[in-house]
């Protein structure tokens, strides 16, 4: 290279040199320019990129700085630094350096995309979902930002959010395969394994040789197929009498009872089984059906005082450990697991989030809820209780 060439022609030569394979040299060129011109922003610059080209992300920091040191304004100098910053671990200098470059540019996406991917990082997906949603009011058709909004509600655990930004970012890019896989198993995860096979269907004309999604499709189909099986709701009267709640818990039949003001249309008759401890509501079509379930603990601080001994359900304590649950606990996931046909833990997790405070969760066609009922005897007080309904019988979508 001649020493006569125009700075910037200069850099650009050198660029095209490290983006040729020849890293190296470029480097130390690039280091010979900055010896010469200690105060040139574009060589620093340069030297930042080509560094964080080879991955090298320490020293790109370095060289970076002295570019942003030097001219604080080159949008393009913050982002790199920022990343470079970013990509060694310091999530809080790269976060800094990002609301500077948003600062400079308000109406470029790009720092705001990177903001949230950093607060991401950190942990912080409040403060992710504020800045990829003022990037989603930029950029509406970037499925990117819709994506990494999806994966921020997942975290902070909000799923039907999370499920309508993925939605959205293979609404914008049918092509996104990344979004469909990981729509699948938000779905997969709340029990909606038929909307994850659907989604998988649709990826594999895509991707007609994806042999995971093939696989997963064959093992949520298969799962799908057990969960129907073994699941009361849709089922008859016999199927709760062979059940774990009936059987392992002793519930005897203590014949119909008035339907609830709240029962779907669909409920023609309700049978009721109880112990002194736990009593199960079981609303039938008039073709036999199960359309509804009910559990109603009569006695709740009774049922909370007494040690599991029948459903052998176990806990994870305050210890740490597992232990026992106490009854109540675990004749209500008993309950949960039976009338979904859900594995403990789906039931476990379903449980809490309604003792978290969500009035209503729909889960694989079923709607689950607190309600309240009138005693048997019609005296007193009502009686509280958890309830699964069957979406497909009340006609709800």
């Amino acid at each position: 290279m001649q020493k006569n060439e125009a700075p910037d022609q200069r850099l650009d030569v050198v660029a095209r040199r490290a983006l040729e394979g020849d890293v190296e040299g470029a480097i130390a060129e690039l280091r010979s320019v900055v010896a010469e011109s200690p105060d040139d922003e574009a060589a620093w610059l340069t030297l930042g990129m080509v560094f964080s080209s080879a991955g090298r992300w320490r020293e790109a920091s370095e060289a970076l700085a002295r570019a942003v040191e030097l001219d604080g304004d080159v949008l393009a100098g913050r982002m790199a630094f920022a990343r470079a910053l970013e990509k060694s671990g310091k999530l809080d200098d790269a976060a800094f350096q990002l609301l500077q470059a948003q600062r400079l540019a308000p109406q470029d996406v790009r720092p705001l995309k990177e903001l949230g991917a950093v607060f991401y990082q950190k942990g912080l997906y409040d403060k992710s979902v504020q800045f990829l949603t003022r990037a989603r009011g930029l950029a509406p058709d970037d499925a990117r930002v819709w994506y990494a909004l999806g994966l921020t509600q997942e975290a902070r655990r909000d799923p039907g959010a999370a499920i309508a930004a993925y939605r959205q970012a293979v609404s914008v890019d049918p092509t996104f395969a990344d979004a469909r896989k990981t729509l699948a198993d938000v779905l997969a995860s709340m029990g909606e394994h038929e909307q994850a096979i659907a989604v998988l269907d649709d990826l594999l004309r895509l991707e007609r040789t994806n042999e995971q999604a093939a696989m997963n499709r064959e093992v949520l189909a298969k799962a799908l197929e057990e969960m129907r099986e073994r699941r009361l709701l849709g089922k008859t009267e016999r199927d709760v009498e062979a059940s774990a709640l009936v059987q392992e818990g002793q519930l005897k039949r203590r014949g119909h009872v008035p339907r609830a003001d709240d029962d779907p249309s669909a409920v023609a008759s309700v049978v009721r089984y109880g112990t002194g401890l736990a009593e199960m509501r079981v609303g039938l079509t008039e073709r036999g059906t199960i359309a509804r379930l009910m559990l109603v603990l009569p006695d709740p601080e009774k049922a909370a005082r007494k040690r599991d001994t029948v459903f052998r359900v176990t806990v994870v304590g305050t210890s740490g450990q597992r232990e026992p649950a106490n009854y109540a606990t675990a004749v209500t996931l008993t309950f949960l697991r039976e009338a979904l046909g859900a594995p403990l833990t789906q039931a476990s997790e379903l449980y809490a989030r309604l003792l978290g405070g969500e009035r209503s969760i729909d889960w694989s066609g079923a709607k689950l809820c607190f309600a309240s009922v009138a005693r048997p005897e019609g005296e007193g007080e009502a009686l509280h209780g958890l309830s699964v309904t069957l979406l497909s019988e009340t006609g709800a979508t």
